[in-house]
């Protein structure tokens, strides 16, 4: 997580050049990722609109939890929508930076997604995916497949693919990330969220027994450092698009 939180502090001026951005994080969850991206936003840009979409209501109240204990600025600044995205959605906005971390494994189909989303950026906004590669936390996955809500994994290689059979250019970088899994040793509510966002899940609808199996196998797949802390290491891999269809006229 922290590899990824510092590829965008290196990057932001590359992501957002303007400075004021709108910047949209589509399936923005339980704030694990996003108030880091806020802040990194925040101390190079003069002012940020943040709009966060998502439709898990357990995850936009985290986040609005989480959301209370920042500034009057950051709280000013960042707009939480119950909402979901789809190709047909309609925003009726512009966006400088979308971002998409972890979302798309939730679709079947997930080029009109991201047609849709190139669709609402600026003439010069961006849009950035951030998505799993095959590796621990697929396997991790596949153990509990017959119990996971959402069975769907799209893998950054997919994804590469589709973007290339309709001549979408981007730029890719790998990062070797690792999770730091060492609150799983006891179970809460930071443990449950931190499985859920790792398995691409909404882990609270299972029955303890089975969050319980699960986190035992995170700290299964673990291995321990020097300092004590468990972790998974993940490949990750971001695509920022640089070249995007037409805006659409909004």
């Amino acid at each position: 997580m922290q590899d990824t939180v510092d590829w965008f502090s290196n990057h932001c001026s590359e992501l957002v050049s303007v400075e004021a951005p709108k910047v949209l994080s589509l399936g923005c969850g339980s704030r694990v990722f996003d108030l880091k991206f806020i802040k990194i936003i925040q101390q190079k840009k003069n002012k940020l609109s943040f709009t966060g979409l998502d439709f898990n209501v357990t995850d936009l109240e985290h986040f609005r939890k989480g959301l209370s204990s920042q500034s009057l600025e950051t709280q000013s600044s960042v707009t939480l929508k119950y909402q979901k995205f789809e190709p047909s959605t309609d925003l009726t906005e512009r966006f400088d930076l979308i971002t998409m971390v972890h979302f798309l494994h939730s679709f079947d189909d997930v080029l009109p997604i991201i047609k849709n989303a190139l669709r609402h950026l600026s003439p010069d906004g961006k849009l950035l995916i951030v998505q799993q590669k095959k590796g621990s936390i697929s396997d991790l996955k596949n153990t509990f497949w017959d119990i996971l809500p959402n069975k769907k994994f799209q893998s950054t290689n997919y994804i590469k693919e589709l973007l290339e059979s309709e001549n979408m250019h981007y730029k890719s970088h790998n990062i070797d990330t690792c999770f730091d899994v060492s609150i799983m040793r006891k179970m809460s509510l930071d443990t449950l969220l931190l499985m859920s966002f790792c398995l691409c899940n909404d882990l609270s609808v299972l029955n303890t027994q089975q969050q319980i199996q699960i986190r035992n196998t995170f700290l299964l797949f673990a291995k321990v450092q020097n300092d004590g802390k468990a972790v998974i290491y993940e490949p990750m891999e971001l695509l920022f698009v640089i070249h995007s269809t037409p805006s659409i006229s909004l």
